[in-house]
Formats: C-alpha cells, sequence, structure tokens
C-alpha cells in the first residue's frame, strides 16, 4: 500500500464509517465463530497502524505483524508495550503459536497468497483459526484498487479454494457491506464511463466523510452485524471468512 494511505488511514480508522462499520461486523462475527478460550492469544497479520488492536484486545492478547515500516512505527508509538513485529510474507512471520492468526485487507495485496496463509497456518495449535477479510468482485475493480497495490479482488470461491489449498478447513464465510453494494457499483460503472475523471486522481476512495453522512453509512454498515454471522450473505463489497486447521 501507497505510504501516504497510512497517514489517511491513521487519521481516519477511529471515525470514518467504513472501519468503524467493518468493526461492528467482524465483531460480531468473532463473538459467534472464535472458539472458546480462557486465554487466548491473536495475532494481527498486516496490522497496519494498529487500528483494530482494541476490538482484538476485547477477545484476548494481541500482538502485531507488518510488513510497512512507516506503519510499523506508527502503530509502536500508538501501542507502547505491545509486541509488534516486522513481517514479510509469506517468508517471515513473527515466530510463536498464537490461537487466532487475522488478515484484515491483507492478502489481496500478495503475490503469493496461499503460500501466506499456509505461513499463518504455521503459527496456530491443531485446532487454531485464521479470520480474513478481502475486497469482493473483480468486476468491481477501480482506480482505488489501483491505488492500494491490490492484486486481485476475490469471489467467495476463490477465497475458499486459498484456504483450502493452505490446509485451512473453512467453517464460517459471508459477503458483507452489502447494503452499500448497489450505490458502490453504481460508482464504479461510472468510473468506466468517465475514466478521465478518475484516472489522473492519485488518491483512494478514503477521505473524510461530513458528520451527518458519516453517521447515516456507519449506521447502514454497521447495522449488517445483525445478520452476518448468523447467515452467510449472497453478494457484498467484501468478504470475511474464518477458518480452522486440520490435518
Amino acid at each position: 500500500m501507497n505510504p501516504e494511505l497510512y497517514d489517511a488511514h491513521d487519521r481516519l480508522e477511529d471515525r470514518h464509517w467504513w472501519f468503524e462499520g467493518r468493526r461492528r461486523v467482524i465483531r460480531e462475527v468473532l463473538q459467534r465463530h472464535l472458539l472458546p478460550r480462557a486465554k487466548r492469544r491473536l495475532l494481527d497479520v498486516g496490522c497496519g497502524t494498529g487500528g483494530m488492536f482494541p476490538l482484538l484486545s476485547e477477545f484476548g492478547e494481541v500482538d502485531g505483524a507488518e510488513a510497512s515500516p512507516d506503519a510499523l512505527e506508527r502503530a509502536r508509538r500508538k501501542f507502547p508495550g505491545r509486541r509488534i513485529e516486522s513481517c514479510n510474507l509469506p517468508h517471515a512471520l513473527p515466530e510463536g503459536v498464537w490461537d487466532v492468526v487475522t488478515a484484515f485487507d491483507v492478502i489481496e495485496h500478495l503475490d503469493e497468497p496461499i503460500e501466506s496463509l499456509r505461513a499463518m497456518r504455521s503459527r496456530l495449535p491443531f485446532d487454531g483459526q485464521v479470520v480474513v477479510t478481502v475486497p469482493a468482485f473483480q468486476f468491481l475493480w477501480s482506480h482505488h484498487d489501483d491505488v492500494n497495490q491490490h492484486r486481485r479482488r476475490y469471489s467467495r470461491l476463490e477465497l475458499v479454494s486459498q484456504l483450502s489449498s493452505a490446509g485451512l478447513r473453512v467453517s464460517f464465510v459471508s459477503y458483507y457491506n452489502t447494503l452499500l453494494f448497489p450505490a458502490v457499483a453504481g460508482a464504479r460503472l461510472l468510473e468506466r464511463l468517465m475514466p478521465s475523471r478518475f484516472a489522473t486522481s492519485a488518491d483512494s476512495d478514503l477521505d473524510e466523510t461530513p458528520g451527518p453522512l458519516n453517521r447515516v453509512l456507519t449506521t447502514l454498515f454497521g447495522g449488517e452485524r445483525l445478520a452476518v454471522g448468523r447467515a452467510s450473505l449472497p453478494f457484498g463489497v467484501s468478504l470475511i471468512a474464518v477458518a480452522q486447521r486440520h490435518g
């Protein structure tokens, strides 16, 4: 991801509707699908500037791993005393064993996603779990994906296939950010019809959203927690999956 985007994440992830809505959905999925543990340990791979640490800390002791030196420095500054190490997937992850390894919007950036998932699996006990989120549907590809240096967007089948190939048994998978899917799809179509309007911009879609609109979008997106986790939604802008080590 472009270094400038980490500054935007650092400024916005506490309040922006996309981050807050995603956190609400992920919290619900974790509550429903993580195996019970007395003292759960979690490793957040690709932790960025640490925006998911407060949420994950509700579920156990959290460590982080991050490839970007800039993001790593920001995370360590924001969360002094927490173990946050450099990583380079698929060849280098922190040493240790964790009950849960998370990778939120990470593997779409990687040239070797299956090998990277195998590396995450290697840090799990025999019944450990991996939780991943990814952007969905290749036809939604946009300038935002280019700026964020994505390699791909996923279908449900592709995500399940990669997790399975890495030796992980998928226990739950669902699309999410479903209510806003028509608006996003419309915006992507507009970008294709008017490419010159977007091609010269170096910015992603991530930007400050006016307060009232931010609250409405947070409510719409976050409200999906009432469905995601209980059921698997048939479409959406993103995907979330929970998988367990086996074999």
